[in-house]
């Protein structure tokens, strides 16, 4: 089965909340989660790497949906127009 990058997140969202959203943010706040929107498994690591790595450890077969547990993303992306040209972008 093949999914686009839209169809993934779409997927993978509609999981979190149906199957996991209320038990991991009362237990696993602040933790990324890698879910398989083929399966519907979730995969919890403290990083997006550990996080991945457990599903590939349970022979998940993806694809997968990185998400932060209690956040609306698993990364935040911003600009800066401070005029420093070597930082104008910064991850967090």
């Amino acid at each position: 089965m093949v999914f686009s990058p839209n169809e993934i997140a779409t997927r993978g969202e509609e999981i979190y909340k149906r199957q996991y959203q209320s038990r991991f943010e009362a237990t696993e706040h602040g933790k990324f989660v890698a879910i398989d929107v083929t399966t519907e498994k979730a995969y919890l690591g403290t990083t997006p790497p550990k996080a991945y790595e457990a599903a590939r450890s349970a022979n998940a077969p993806g694809p997968f949906h990185l998400m932060k547990v209690g956040e609306i993303g698993a990364f935040r992306v911003s600009y800066s127009e401070d005029g420093n040209a070597k930082r104008d972008w910064l991850f967090r």
